[in-house]
């Protein structure tokens, strides 16, 4: 009986073995059923850096790093697009990097966006965008001093007022930071600037030859400049022939006489102030003027001298300085000038200016012909285009003015720019 339990048990033992076995076989000969879980590929930009600042003209690279779980870097679909355009294709090397040129000399100035877009081989997707900025071309500003010219001269003590202006590429005109300086002054202070521009008025430059330079400075750091000598004097500065030329003259007006509304003008060619203290307003016979006191004249300025210097009885005429008009005229203040007087012919007169050096600065004949038409209440113009010593002395550059500025009657353009001639 005990015999019979022991082989039970040991059936029962084989038996439990056995179907473990047939078990495993079972699970074996079946098809495993386990699913993976797919990860996203990462992508980074590394070129631009948000916010970079690229510059027209430099050419920039779109580098990025990619990498995935599962697949190979060269087995990942990469593409990258500029501000939602069409995706371009590119690749990574084994390391996962991405390299791919962009012209940012095509892209217009402000904010651009960058995607990058990786693709595994299971349709798992990554994108990673960049916000960049395109500014213009590096480069020093572009600077030049407008006035006064290279070379002008001025006596001790005259205000001079220097101008100039820059631009830059990069640099918005209200952020360039400028300055003046003299090789023999130093820092000139007291400029004033903004919007690409830069004033500066002085009258203490040290009696000597200055090499003037305006600097100009844009935010990337980069230096422009630009040079003019000049020249300040403690003796007076003489005017040469040419420097100072007759541009209009009112022979004959028509809204009051002529000891009250003849007036000459004159135009300062020259890079420096002139003054025309002691100078001698004369015609070819006895009328003649001389200046006493100072009558300065800005470079590529007008004077206007008139018969009187009064606008309610002058026709309105604005005036800088006086003539004794004789016969008939009131003589002007004492201290002004001195001599036997001006009047300014109707019909053939000349009108010539001569330096206290008996230099003639400039001569100007004019008659009353079909070619050279003298217009009562009109003055007789030199055209604009003609403003020089030498052209002016042909009459046939000359013609009647029409314009009536503000406040005058009679037509003419005193201490402005004359009307054009036809056909000049």
């Amino acid at each position: 009986m005990a015999r019979t339990r022991v082989l039970s048990a040991f059936a029962l033992l084989n038996l439990a073995t056995s179907g473990f076995g047939l078990l495993q076989m079972a699970a074996c000969g079946s098809e495993s059923k386990i699913d993976h879980v797919n990860a996203q590929p990462d992508v980074d930009i590394t070129s631009p850096l948000y916010d970079a600042v690229w510059h027209q003209g430099v050419d920039g690279i779109v580098e990025a790093t990619v990498s995935d779980g599962e697949d190979g870097p060269e087995d990942l679909e990469v593409t990258w697009s500029l501000d939602g355009a069409s995706a371009v294709p590119s690749s990574a090397d084994s390391d996962g990097n991405v390299s791919a040129p962009l012209d940012a000399s095509t892209l217009e100035l402000g904010e651009h966006v960058i995607d990058v877009t990786v693709t595994d081989r299971d349709a798992a997707t990554a994108t990673a965008s960049v916000t960049f900025t395109v500014a213009g071309p590096l480069g020093a500003p572009n600077v030049v001093i407008t006035a006064p010219e290279d070379g002008t001269r001025v006596t001790t003590g005259t205000a001079i007022t220097f101008t100039g202006e820059g631009n830059d590429g990069s640099t918005a005109g209200d952020d360039l930071v400028f300055s003046w300086s003299s090789d023999l002054d130093g820092d000139l202070a007291g400029a004033i600037s903004g919007d690409g521009q830069s004033v500066l008025l002085t009258d203490s430059l040290t009696a000597n030859t200055h090499m003037i330079t305006l600097h100009c400075l844009d935010t990337d750091g980069e230096a422009g400049s630009d040079s003019i000598t000049l020249t300040v004097s403690d003796e007076p500065i003489e005017a040469e022939p040419g420097d100072l030329i007759f541009t209009e003259v009112m022979v004959d007006p028509n809204a009051v006489e002529d000891e009250y509304g003849e007036y000459v003008e004159l135009y300062n060619t020259s890079g420096s102030t002139l003054d025309l203290a002691n100078y001698s307003l004369h015609d070819d016979g006895v009328d003649e003027w001389i200046f006493d006191s100072s009558v300065l004249v800005a470079s590529h300025a007008y004077v206007v001298i008139c018969a009187n210097l009064d606008p309610a009885v002058n026709g309105g005429v604005l005036c800088d300085a006086a003539f004794y008009r004789n016969p008939n005229g009131a003589e002007p203040a004492a201290g002004l000038g001195h001599g036997a007087g001006m009047a300014i012919a109707n019909n053939d007169d000349e009108l010539e200016l001569t330096s206290p050096l008996g230099i003639d600065i400039d001569v100007f004949d004019y008659n009353d012909t079909t070619s050279d038409p003298i217009e009562s209440g009109m003055a007789f113009g030199l055209d604009p285009n003609m403003l020089d010593g030498v052209l002016n002395d042909d009459v046939a550059h000359w013609c009647v003015q029409t314009t009536v500025p503000s406040g005058m009657i009679d037509a003419g353009t005193p201490g402005a720019q004359n009307d054009p001639c036809d056909g000049m």
